[in-house]
């Protein structure tokens, strides 16, 4: 009975320390996409000028790498592959 009691309290114990080890590896920071497709939502909400891509690509609307951010051209926001050179409109 002694031995099953330690055998238990060592598991019980592995098993605390092992998810206290997996909890803090959870990270839950944003990634540069997703901080990308917030700044780009939340641009120009103060009214006026909106920063823009004067160059840009447009993605299908499948892609999972595109970013939301606004067009110069139209000044209207689109799903884009890569953006540059910035304006304002």
């Amino acid at each position: 009975m002694k031995k099953f009691m330690k055998i238990a309290f060592v598991a019980a114990f592995a098993a605390i320390a092992g998810y206290g080890v997996y909890a803090n590896q959870k990270v839950d920071t944003m990634s540069d996409l997703m901080l990308a497709n917030v700044e780009a939502l939340a641009g120009g909400e103060g009214g006026g000028n909106r920063a823009c891509f004067t160059k840009w690509r447009k993605a299908p609307n499948d892609d999972s790498l595109a970013i939301w951010d606004w067009i110069c051209s139209e000044c209207e926001a689109y799903w884009l592959l890569e953006g540059s050179i910035r304006g304002h409109c």
